[in-house]
């Protein structure tokens, strides 16, 4: 349940950004823009490694809020949206990769000769 000073500053972002964009990340920006502090660490970061954004359960309710607020459905673009399947891979991973495609080309090279 969102906090009336939160519901308070989201009902002010409504009323100068209007209907003039669906764009979940844009309207994210102007609230936490004009929340304090203390209220912006509700909000999700971007991922550490891939530097795009997550969204949280605070998130969902503010864009639901705002849908009930606006009657605009904020839109969040996949692009920029971290993939939940990821997986960080071990430093120098790529190495052994690139180690096998050396030694594949070489054989190749030696059986040509």
């Amino acid at each position: 349940m969102l906090e009336k000073k939160v519901k308070d500053i989201i009902d002010y972002a409504a009323e100068y950004i209007e209907d003039t964009t669906s764009d979940w990340f844009r309207v994210k920006k102007e609230i936490v823009n004009l929340l304090p502090p203390v209220n912006r660490s509700l909000f999700s970061r971007r991922h550490y490694s891939t530097k795009k954004q997550m969204i949280n359960e605070f998130e969902r309710e503010v864009m639901e809020y705002w849908y009930k607020k606006t009657g605009v459905r904020l839109v969040i673009d996949k692009n920029k949206l971290h993939d939940i399947n990821w997986i960080q891979k071990p430093k120098g991973w790529a190495l052994k990769k690139i180690n096998e495609q050396r030694k594949k080309n070489s054989k190749k090279n030696l059986v040509g000769q």
